[in-house]
């Protein structure tokens, strides 16, 4: 029975680090969504942040230059989208497709020529990656089998970026539906003639919406390529 409960606990453990990438991304499309803007490119923020996170740790040595250029590259994404979809009122579902195409193509097209790795990133070093975060004092629980696989393995060694996940689903509720931003968000999303006749501007709301969306796909597309990989792969 021990043995059932400790591999169980391990595959929980997988999940989690698996998982942490579309949470940030589920977030992402949640408040863009709630704003009233069908955002689909979140696969094209995804990819080029994870490209540029890597990219910018490789060459500046830097894992949080790379968090910081990837976050950058999706906002420039977001951005975009924001205009085309917003201020010009263009298709949503077009708009975000051809932000995913874009996104194939332009990281493998700068990936060759600023590394000729055949489309990826050189492997990252040690600094330029996210490591692993370990809780103090776990080799005390070594008489309590499942307590210390749970203190040792769930909880503890996972990075940054995970655990951040973790907070940013309650704080993406409390958001939402507990401050005033949230209440404005959705009311955008559900009538916006009733927060534009208020004195709110519904396209403003609509690009911060996008905004929050692409510094979520950005810390995800970094995660990839600088925590959970060791750099960027073709359409990893």
């Amino acid at each position: 029975m021990i043995d059932i409960w400790l591999s169980f606990i391990l595959s929980c453990d997988a999940t989690i680090r698996l998982a942490t990438p579309l949470i940030f991304c589920a977030l992402a499309g949640l408040i863009s969504e709630r704003a009233g803007i069908i955002d689909i490119s979140l696969e094209g923020k995804l990819l080029g942040s994870a490209f540029a996170a890597a990219a910018a740790a490789s060459i500046y040595q830097s894992v949080w230059v790379g968090l910081s250029i990837g976050i950058f590259v999706s906002l420039g994404f977001s951005i975009v989208h924001g205009f085309a979809c917003i201020t010009h009122k263009g298709n949503q579902i077009v708009s975000g497709l051809a932000i995913n195409i874009i996104g194939v193509g332009v990281t493998t097209t700068i990936a060759y020529s600023l590394f000729n790795q055949g489309g990826r990133t050189p492997l990252l070093k040690q600094t330029e990656r996210f490591q692993p975060i370990l809780f103090p004092q776990s080799d005390i629980l070594g008489n309590f089998p499942v307590i210390d696989v749970i203190y040792s393995e769930l909880l503890s060694g996972h990075r940054l970026p995970v655990y951040i996940a973790i907070l940013a689903v309650p704080l993406a509720s409390f958001l939402l539906y507990r401050t005033r931003f949230g209440l404005h968000l959705r009311a955008v999303g559900e009538v916006p003639e009733a927060v534009d006749s208020a004195g709110i501007s519904v396209a403003w709301m609509r690009y911060r919406a996008l905004l929050v969306a692409g510094v979520l796909c950005g810390i995800a597309g970094a995660y990839l390529s600088t925590a959970h990989g060791a750099g960027f792969v073709r359409d990893m």
